[in-house]
């Protein structure tokens, strides 16, 4: 009797584990709500993802960092003609990218230069688009990227 229990008990162990491994890992909420603002509010892959010629995202370039398709009409000093790479946030602290999104300027003083907006983000909200962008691989091209 107590052979036949453990052998049902290991077989209920074993089911488990597969169950388990055949679940998709549950996603983080944090992580979800940058994606979105990233995606679906500030939408930033129009300028920091490259494009095709027929203007769709390049696969595997997600964030990774663009010439801008577009000028001022008139001239802007300090217009970045450049969008770096943001996947990954190479060379960013999250104590800077939160600055950034929440302030307009990050804690060594660096400005967001136009056309990147100035945004002004909760901190909650802040956290959850580097909570994302640290989700994403960071390409070879970002890690060289000066801000």
């Amino acid at each position: 009797m107590i052979k036949i229990c453990m052998a049902a008990a290991g077989l209920i162990g074993l089911l488990a584990l597969s169950w388990a491994a055949d679940k998709p890992p549950a996603s983080d909420p944090k992580i979800e709500r940058g994606k979105y603002l990233i995606d679906k509010v500030a939408l930033c892959g129009d300028c920091h993802t490259p494009h095709d010629e027929q203007g769709e995202p390049i696969t595997g370039k997600k964030l990774q960092g663009a010439a801008l398709a577009f000028e001022p009409t008139v001239p802007v000093p300090i217009w970045a003609a450049l969008a770096p790479g943001i996947a990954g946030l190479p060379r960013w602290s999250d104590a800077d990218a939160v600055a950034l999104l929440s302030t307009g300027e990050s804690t060594k003083g660096i400005r967001v230069r136009p056309p990147m907006p100035a945004y002004r983000l909760t901190r909650q909200d802040a956290e959850a688009v580097v909570s994302y962008l640290r989700s994403l691989p960071a390409g070879a091209d970002s890690k060289k990227a000066s801000h």
